[in-house]
């Protein structure tokens, strides 16, 4: 009996070791296509897509191939990119999706539910970002912007994945890539974006709707610099929304002679930039009626009644 019990484990294992060496479509590894990346444009009134490949014949993990199609529709770009491809499409190491950069919250719901229906098996897509290249930009250049990319993401800690495109009612808030780091963009169904290329407020925007958890920039007119891991969290008072950022292993340092080098006063002025970023961005997403921050969520919570229209301000700590 247990030499049965054995052969069967083994059996087992071995039937396990095909069907992942092979796929479920029966088709060796070698043959897929490993998708990376997926880069969506606008232009000419066409939809371009760009697809970034494994290349598998290489011993190094960074060597790409790029694959493109175009069509009147994100989705016929998307098959035709395909089409264009021998082996079989595989998309569950995607994890970059940008989009283009005048997407709307109407156009971003588009695209999430193509990739939600047609990238299969389902991309573990951990950023989605929007960019301003051309086709003809990205093909030349998509391995240099993935690998850009990947060491933003990791440098600032931020995440935008498929889960939260899809989950937020009405709103979304996006990183836009630029070439200095990142910017933020806040989409309202009905409404015209919001953008941020400003790195204290995109920043700043990114740590409040939970997507990054690193301040890195220069502020003061280029005269201090501040590198900070960032935490948030929302108390709840009477007449007002407290948000509390949590600043860990500040590093701040002035950069002219014209402020001194003195750790209070560095944060007074960190403190005060931070503040009026934080009221800005507020009077901005209300006007629209966004609430990216979801500061009338906690209120609720918190309070046990929807605080939409109450103020909000934020207090600076330091762990």
């Amino acid at each position: 009996m247990a030499d049965r019990i054995c052969r069967a484990k083994k059996s087992l294992i071995l039937a396990v070791a095909v069907l992942l060496l092979t796929g479920c479509a029966g088709r060796p590894l070698i043959e897929r296509e490993i998708v990376r990346a997926i880069f969506f444009a606008r232009e000419d009134g066409k939809e371009h897509a760009v697809l970034l490949l494994q290349n598998q014949e290489s011993e190094d993990s960074s060597d790409y191939e790029v694959a493109s199609g175009e069509g009147d529709s994100a989705a016929q770009a998307l098959a035709d990119a395909a089409e264009s491809l021998d082996g079989v499409m595989f998309y569950g190491l995607t994890d970059l999706v940008t989009l283009p950069a005048d997407c709307d919250w109407e156009q971003l719901q588009e695209f999430a539910s193509l990739l939600y229906e047609t990238a299969q098996p389902s991309p573990e897509i951990t950023l989605f970002v929007m960019d301003s290249r051309t086709r003809d930009n990205l093909e030349q250049t998509a391995g240099d912007l993935y690998d850009e990319m990947q060491a933003v993401e990791k440098k600032y800690r931020i995440s935008c994945g498929l889960e939260s495109v899809l989950s937020q009612a009405n709103q979304a808030i996006l990183p836009c890539w630029q070439e200095t780091g990142y910017g933020i963009a806040v989409l309202r169904a009905g409404a015209p974006p919001l953008r941020y290329v400003e790195p204290v407020r995109a920043q700043l925007a990114a740590v409040l709707c939970g997507q990054s958890r690193k301040l890195e920039f220069v502020f003061s007119d280029g005269s201090i610099s501040c590198t900070a891991g960032a935490t948030v969290l929302f108390h709840a008072l009477r007449d007002r929304t407290q948000v509390i950022l949590r600043l860990q292993d500040a590093s701040l340092s002035s950069l002219t002679q014209d402020i001194p080098n003195e750790e209070q006063t560095l944060r007074r002025l960190l403190s005060a930039e931070l503040e009026d970023a934080f009221a800005q961005l507020c009077a901005d997403t209300r006007a629209i009626g966004a609430d990216p921050f979801r500061l009338g969520f906690w209120q609720a919570c918190l309070q046990g009644a929807p605080g939409n229209d109450l103020p909000a301000e934020l207090v600076v700590e330091y762990a």
